[in-house]
């Protein structure tokens, strides 16, 4: 019993001590806290006390806060306003809501500054200038005669300081509660914003400044302390309020004085039951253990004495008789254990064994190499026999020894395999352990093979783990990035990043890898000198057992001049290399692009050059390039307006702009053509240069970069044929006669191809008696919907074309056909037929083969009249002067159509050794009424004799006509008067009645 009292002494003892150790913790705790928030004030202080020394602050305008204020509350998160108020409480001007009016004389702590000349500490309030709860500071700016300027405010915002102390490292269950002189929340922990302005007595039990302990609310023990913030103002200044869960303690001390006292009086029931227990232990159970012991020894089994303890003699005897029993059942279990484990080990293995003297005898066998053989000699190939027979004799110098083979196999395959020869020890015998190694061969050399090609390749090559960091790279990896092998191990890849791409890159690519082990692709990257490099970059990834990624394996290659020369190839592509302008491939994909945008306004402007062949024909190709750049030098200046300026060809160029309304574009076309009047400078000639331009725009006039451009140029054309040095906007009529060109066009190459033409005949006869001489002969189209088609509708368009060549050939050809007819039936006729401009001037014409056409049908070239026009006189080409003068050298007549309607001049008249003029039929028509008309066929009838020309009159439709060209003096005459144009076989039934 006393020792029982002891020990419920020494419990109470340290019950009391417990309690003691954990309110000491708390006021430790607290004390700490109080010392950081303490901290957090002193700098408030400091800061205030700074600020109003400072010299910004000794002159404040209303309104306006120095910027020193707005510094100060950058560098203190926790201030949520600063501001200057004056003495009489009107607040001068704040960081935040700086315009509205605001008075705080009303304000404890203001008054106290400014009446203590100090630091003063608010209490609980609603700030008036940013409306929030707040706990506000002032200081006094004082003059240099210590007279109050006025004072700096700063509100601190408590949502702010309660979440501060929400940072501090506090124990689990812990609260913290400030309040203000008056004893109301500015601040807590937990934060419930709801508590905060209310009376501390609320919430809080009334403490003093030493640890108490006192249940709360729910029943819990808790240890309740207050500390001052401000220490020399315990009782007006702010009060740090803690409090700490105490029930724990408590429990863990009732604990340990239940648990000892526990322990104490089981102890006292063991030692009873210890009594009783040792006697059976120490002499009854030994001896019942020793007689099984003795039993099974007798039986051959293992001895299991037990754990039983006795006395040290009895021990004695039991021990020594357990190790010798022990001993010999130990050593015969181990023996057997041994060689069954031995035998599957040997099984187990892939390799086989042979256990031979060292004569080369064998012993022992295992394995499927060994199957079957009965000497060494059976095993190896002779030249692996002496080896091993070699090996064998050296067994005491070199016991250990290998060598490899290789053996062709049963399937005709050959196999590698390697011997090992190991001596066992005290005996002249060996083991011989062989082994197929043909895949590890294999494996080797495939891993030699593979390091070769990494250590060697011309593509650069590195390993990293999953995240990405540097494991390994090749030699071509440090050629391309200039980083050494060693630089870059350990590192990521990012080392290599250029800033060109973004986030989103890199995501995509990271994901790409995740979801399906592989990503290619083009990448910039930098190399360590800074210079980017441009490489197609393909990453694999290696997956360990468990299907994760551990490695990966990315090859590289730089193509950064690849890219270089695919760039420059795109923009020769792409861009006219005289002008550097957009060329017509760019122009369409532009188009294209503009067009595909439903919303998009695009309008075009077609120019071109007006006259501009005449510069490459008087100052030669290399002053028009340089006023085609000049051209293009100054449509730069319109880029603003435009969202792309091209050159098309030639001297066509395409402006492209984002709107698309008339008026606009008619502005744009006027600028285009003031930018293009100043004089441009090519040599020592100052040139002029004028244009002609085609607007269309989307999508009234197209939707596709063929339809825009095809309606500006035949906007162009009208601006050309207007005058040029003009603008036109494209039509519907425009269109509608580009579709009716095309379809006639059309038609006219079926016609040609389909020999739809036919020749009339109209007879020319001599005016004195009327008879038929001669007769032109007319082209007609036979078509097989419209029927006949005048030569007014597509003899120009097949000038245009070209194809009036094979219409002339097929006139001359026919023409030649008549005539021979003509004269088989005795019927001598001169047959005129039209020749068009473009004969004469094209490059390759079959007008130099009519004469020897003429002779291989037998007929003359007198027997012809090649008619022109006027116009062709007078833009007469050398090759044009050239051909006519063939002509006529070689006897055919020629004859001046449409006399008196172009230039009439006389020189060419005589220049060209005309036969014929043809008085044009509008002057035939009037002669009869007007005196004009008949003066001037007069006058050209006289003169044409007075050169020695014949004058036929074309459109003679009555008799009076007829008679008064007759007195006139002319020598032919041609029209309905006398017979419509008619097919051959009317013309010649004509002729027959004649």
């Amino acid at each position: 019993m006393p020792g029982l009292l002891v020990i419920l002494a020494q419990l109470l003892d340290e019950h009391s001590e417990i309690l003691q150790q954990s309110e000491f913790k708390a006021l430790l705790l607290a004390e700490q806290i109080a010392t950081v928030q303490q901290s957090d004030i002193n700098e408030t202080k400091e800061l205030l006390t700074l600020l109003a020394h400072h010299p910004e602050l000794k002159t404040i305008s209303l309104g306006e806060c120095p910027a020193i204020l707005i510094y100060a509350q950058a560098l203190a998160p926790r201030i949520a306003n600063i501001g200057i108020a004056s003495p009489n409480g009107h607040v001068l001007c704040t960081v935040l809501n700086s315009a509205k009016p605001i008075d705080i004389s009303d304000r404890l702590y203001f008054q106290d500054a400014n009446r203590t000349k100090r630091f003063s500490v608010g209490q609980f309030q609603h700030d008036r200038s940013i409306n929030k709860a707040t706990v506000n500071f002032a200081i006094p700016v004082l003059n240099d005669d210590k007279q109050v300027l006025h004072t700096l405010v700063v509100a601190q915002s408590l949502t702010k300081w309660s979440y501060a102390l929400a940072k501090l490292p506090l124990p689990a269950g812990s609260k913290v509660m400030i309040s203000d002189k008056q004893h109301n929340i500015i601040a807590q922990y937990p934060f419930k914003p709801e508590q905060l302005g209310q009376p501390l007595n609320l919430s809080w039990p009334s403490s003093s400044h030493k640890a108490e302990v006192a249940e709360d609310r729910f029943g819990q023990n808790r240890i309740y302390l207050q500390l001052p913030l401000e220490p020399n103002k315990p009782r007006t200044s702010l009060q740090i309020h803690f409090s700490l869960p105490f029930e724990q303690a408590i429990n863990a001390a009732n604990q340990k004085v239940a648990t000892t006292l526990s322990l104490f009086i089981l102890a006292i029931v063991i030692i009873i039951w210890q009594a009783k227990w040792q006697l059976n232990r120490v002499l009854l159970k030994p001896l019942k253990s020793l007689q099984n012991a003795m039993s099974q020894f007798t039986n051959s089994e293992p001895v299991n004495w037990g754990k039983e303890q006795s006395s040290p003699e009895f021990l004695a005897i039991t021990q020594q008789f357990e190790i010798m029993a022990n001993t010999r059942l130990n050593a015969e279990q181990a023996l057997t254990h041994k060689h069954a484990e031995l035998i599957a080990l040997l099984t187990a293995l892939p390799d086989s064994y042979l256990r031979i003297n060292q004569s080369g005898e064998i012993l022992m066998s295992h394995g499927p190499y060994f199957q079957g053989a009965k000497a060494i000699q059976d095993i190896f190939p002779t030249h692996v026999f002496k080896r091993v027979l070699a090996q064998l004799a050296l067994l005491e110098e070199q016991p250990y020894s290998q060598l490899e083979f290789s053996q062709l196999a049963d399937d005709n395959t050959q196999h590698v395999y390697e011997c090992r020869i190991n001596h066992i020890s005290e005996h002249q015998q060996a083991i011989l352990i062989i082994r197929d190694i043909s895949q590890r061969k294999q494996h080797e050399e495939a891993i030699s093979l593979a390091a070769l090609v990494y250590k060697n390749s011309s593509e650069g090559m590195v390993i990293t783990d999953s995240n990405g960091f540097i494991l390994d790279t090749n030699p071509a990896f440090s050629e391309v990035t200039g980083f050494k092998r060693e630089e870059v191990i350990g590192k990521t890849t990012s080392i290599l990043s250029s800033g060109k791409h973004n986030k989103q890159f890199y995501s995509q690519m990271w994901q790409q890898l995740s979801e399906q082990g592989r990503w290619q692709g083009e990448i910039i990257n930098r190399r360590k000198n800074g210079e980017l490099y441009t490489e197609w970059l393909t990453i694999n990834s290696v997956y360990n057992a468990h299907n994760e990624a551990y490695r990966r394996v990315a090859i590289f290659t730089d193509i950064t001049d690849r890219k270089r020369k695919d760039e420059l190839i795109w923009h020769q592509a792409h861009f006219d290399q005289l002008t550097e302008l957009a060329n017509r491939i760019e122009l369409k994909r532009h188009l294209k692009c503009q067009l595909e945008d439903d919303q998009a306004n695009v309008g075009i402007l077609l120019l071109d050059l007006d006259h501009f062949k005449d510069i490459n024909d008087t100052l030669g190709h290399y002053y028009g390039d340089q006023l085609l750049t000049e051209v293009a030098s100054r449509l730069i200046s319109l880029q603003s307006e435009c969202s792309l300026i091209s050159r098309i060809g030639g001297d066509e160029f395409v402006l492209v702009t984002t709107y698309n309304d008339c008026e606009q574009l008619s502005k744009t076309a006027e600028k285009v053509l003031q930018l293009l009047k100043p004089s441009i400078s090519l040599g020592q000639e100052q040139c002029h240069i004028s244009a002609s331009i085609g607007i269309a725009h989307a999508p009234r006039d197209g939707d596709s970069s063929e339809l825009l451009l095809k309606a500006a140029d035949q906007a162009m054309y009208q601006a050309k044929q207007h005058g040029r040095n003009g603008f036109a906007f494209f039509s519907a009529h425009m269109r509608e006669q580009a579709e009716h060109r095309m379809a006639l066009l059309k038609d006219l190459r079926v016609a040609l191809t389909q020999q739809q033409f036919i020749l009339y005949y109209q007879p020319i006869v001599a005016m004195k008696d009327q008879s038929i001489v001669k007769a032109e002969a007319l082209i007609r189209w036979r078509h097989p919907e419209k029927g006949i088609v005048s030569p007014a509708l597509f003899i120009p368009l097949a000038e245009e074309t070209q194809l009036i060549h094979g219409i002339g050939e097929f006139i001359f050809s026919t023409a030649c056909d008549t005539l021979c007819a003509l004269n088989q039936l005795g019927h001598h006729l001169q047959l005129s037929i039209n020749v068009s401009p473009v004969q004469f001037t094209a490059k390759h014409s079959a007008l130099n083969d009519w004469h020897q056409q003429l002779t291989n049908k037998g007929l003359t070239t007198e027997q012809f009249v090649i008619e022109i026009t006027e116009g062709l006189m007078m833009n007469a080409l050398p090759r044009t002067q050239q051909r006519l003068t063939t002509l006529t050298k070689q006897g055919f007549a020629l004859a001046l159509d449409d006399f008196g309607t172009g230039y009439s001049s006389l020189a060419y008249l005589k220049q060209m050794d005309t036969d014929f003029i043809k008085i044009d039929k509008r002057f035939v028509d009037g002669i009869a009424h007007t005196a004009d008309d008949l003066a001037l066929c007069e006058a050209m009838i006289m003169m044409a004799h007075q050169l020695g020309l014949k004058v036929i009159a074309e459109g003679i439709e009555t008799a009076t006509q007829h008679q008064l060209l007759l007195q006139a003096g002319c020598d032919f005459g041609q029209g309905f008067y006398y017979a419509k144009p008619m097919p051959k076989d009317e013309l010649v039934n004509l002729l027959n009645t004649a």
